[in-house]
């Protein structure tokens, strides 16, 4: 335990688990919106929870939410909040992110991050602690909280075994591979599914995360898993709820 609380914070957690191009949705795919919730733990010790919700918008774009809270033995060490709220809309061929904030609240300290998208002049504004910096956009570039919803659009074409993506993410755009490992039957939340399995690397880093997506849940991430050589961090699914 000692460990985890010297080199573990819930920070590091999301960004592993950030619920993560050039891959498009076809025009006849609908969206599944969804609330999900996930425990967080650490060598089979509970450290958090993580609540998703996609919603579709009045105005005819869509809303992704997440808040991610420390619990357990974790909660006793450090009070750790962290949200990240994510508009974006379904264009003829693919999802295109509008806007991204993320917040995390621990004690006293606060971070807040801003990302927009400027899609008509290709520009990405970043604005951190009073400072602005732009990037510019390519067609298919993902936030983080994206990242699962273009995952599991893309893997309802059994064809594509491997799949990239852009991610603005710190600042930079980084490249999330994918690589299908095949199909693998699990029990989450008392229940059996059947899952495709998915090895994700970031760049050149050498750290895999392994993502067991449900096929009868739209292929919703239910399990994803990285082990490092202070333990294994785990993100399993306890419920959820679809709304189509």
């Amino acid at each position: 335990m000692n460990i985890l609380l010297k080199k573990t914070s819930l920070f590091i957690v999301v960004v592993f688990f950030s619920l993560l191009s050039t891959h498009i949705f076809a025009a006849d795919q609908t969206l599944p919106t969804f609330k999900a919730e996930y425990k967080l733990s650490h060598n089979n010790i509970e450290i958090g929870h993580v609540s998703l919700n996609v919603k579709m918008l009045a105005n005819g774009q869509y809303q992704l939410l997440s808040s991610t809270e420390t619990s357990g033995l974790l909660a006793f060490v450090r009070d750790d909040i962290v949200l990240e709220s994510s508009r974006f809309e379904l264009t003829e061929k693919q999802v295109r992110p509008l806007s991204y904030e993320y917040q995390q609240t621990l004690g006293d300290d606060k971070k807040n991050i801003k990302l927009h998208f400027d899609w008509q002049t290709k520009t990405l504004t970043n604005s951190s602690k009073g400072h602005d910096w732009r990037l510019t956009l390519s067609n298919g570039v993902l936030d983080k909280a994206l990242l699962q919803l273009a995952l599991m659009q893309d893997l309802k074409n059994p064809a594509e075994k491997s799949l990239s993506y852009q991610v603005a993410d710190g600042g930079k755009l980084k490249t999330y591979s994918f690589t299908q490992l095949g199909d693998e039957q699990i029990k989450v939340a008392g229940k059996q599914y059947q899952t495709i399995k998915l090895a994700r690397k970031k760049d050149d880093k050498p750290l895999i995360t392994y993502y067991w997506c449900a096929k009868e849940l739209h292929n919703l991430p239910i399990l994803l898993q990285r082990k490092k050589t202070y333990g294994t961090f785990e993100m399993r699914l306890l419920s959820a709820h679809f709304d189509n």
